[in-house]
């Protein structure tokens, strides 16, 4: 299944390859110079119809198109990869750093390269998964014995929540799954940070909702072998 911007690409082709040929008929003039003598000028000559009606709409059409992809798409498109690389890097920015905190909580020193290693949803789950979750229990204990820690994590859920409420306001997202995607993780980590039914037991579903993410399981499905947030901000 083709996606808005791969059918407005094929419609925009196909109807320049209309005006060419319209441009073309269309004129009263004779074939260009450096098409003189090739085996396209009988061609030309015979498509030949001298209408000015069709010529000046084809050439409108295509001087339309190079202003328009001038003017709004490639800027679009250019800012649109500005705004999908800020997020997949505040992304990876949120694993990395909560990850740090998670590991503080369960083992006290660490090195960046655990941290680096452990972004990968594999590495996660079997350095948190061994010993029938030894690390991982530890962890959320030791959020339970400091607070500091749970805001630490709900600061690092606000900062992603605004590079998402960002994108939903400033890119024009066409795929009704990419929207509703990133709509229900702003407003589930809203709910994480606001509602009184998370709140009592904030711990339960803090863990439970970064062991989604970083070990890339759901309720629904299981176990998956690819991030989904990773996989939607590469759509954007």
């Amino acid at each position: 299944m083709l996606n808005y911007e791969q059918v407005l690409k094929v419609g925009l082709l196909f109807f320049a390859l209309v005006a060419i040929f319209g441009v073309f008929a269309g004129s009263n003039e004779p074939v260009v110079w450096f098409l003189e003598g090739t085996t396209l000028e009988p061609l030309l000559n015979e498509l030949h119809i001298g209408n000015s009606i069709v010529f000046n709409l084809s050439v409108g059409y295509l001087v339309s198109t190079f202003f328009w992809l001038l003017v709004v798409y490639f800027p679009e498109r250019r800012r649109k990869t500005i705004l999908r690389n800020n997020l997949s890097r505040r992304y990876q920015s949120f694993k990395e750093d909560t990850i740090q905190i998670l590991l503080s909580c369960a083992i006290n020193t660490y090195d960046f390269e655990l941290v680096k290693e452990l972004c990968d949803h594999r590495r996660f789950r079997a350095f948190f998964d061994e010993k029938n979750k030894e690390r991982w229990y530890s962890a959320l204990n030791g959020l339970e014995e400091n607070t500091d820690r749970i805001n630490d994590l709900l600061l690092e859920l606000e900062m992603l929540a605004r590079e998402v409420a960002y994108i939903l306001d400033n890119v024009s997202i066409q795929d009704p799954k990419v929207h509703d995607f990133f709509k229900r993780l702003n407003e589930h980590i809203y709910r994480l940070k606001n509602a009184s039914v998370y709140s009592g037991e904030q711990v339960k579903y803090l863990s439970s909702f970064l062991w989604e993410i970083h070990a890339c399981w759901n309720r629904i499905d299981g176990q998956q072998d690819k991030d989904n947030i990773r996989e939607m901000i590469d759509t954007l």
